[in-house]
């Protein structure tokens, strides 16, 4: 079975996330208007680390929310 790519997870993740962008933003340490970007597919390339590190806040939030 193949696995999506992290920058698909990722954007998955932020598309149905129910948490306000600035508060994403604040708390995972990444601009508001370069999320923006993202979830808008504005950046075709976005940087690996600055989509780990959105991913790793993304599925730790969905994690606890869960709990």
């Amino acid at each position: 079975m193949e696995q999506a790519p992290l920058l698909e997870k990722t954007l998955d993740l932020l598309r149905n996330c129910d948490l306000p962008l600035g508060r994403i933003a604040r708390e995972s340490s990444l601009g508001y208007e370069w999320l923006k970007k993202l979830k808008a597919g504005s950046i075709p390339d976005p940087s690996v680390n600055r989509i780990q590190a959105l991913h790793d806040f993304l599925t730790r939030t969905s994690s606890q929310d869960a709990a």
